[in-house]
């Protein structure tokens, strides 16, 4: 199943994710919007870091990521990540 959430950050940043999901799995995700992200393929190894982690465990995969790879974010952290994504189980 194929989602799409667009979530308002804290500050008024928007967070688009496309996600594609199999019984709670990550099969597929793309994350865009209005934030800045250092280097620019960090985004990349987010996205691939999240492929195949199950929804209730990806904050501590992001936060993983982000530290092992050194990657700098602003416009959103990981719990907005999370909140979005948890948007989909209402």
């Amino acid at each position: 199943m194929q989602k799409h959430i667009d979530y308002k950050v804290k500050g008024g940043k928007l967070l688009r994710i496309r996600v594609r999901l199999d019984k709670g799995t990550i099969k597929g995700i793309k994350i865009t919007g209005d934030f800045f992200i250092y280097p620019e393929e960090g985004i990349f190894e987010i996205e691939k870091a999240l492929k195949g982690i199950n929804i209730k465990d990806i904050k501590d995969m992001l936060d993983k990521t982000i530290r092992s790879k050194k990657i700098r974010i602003i416009g959103f952290g990981s719990k907005d990540v999370v909140d979005a994504l948890n948007l989909l189980k209402k």
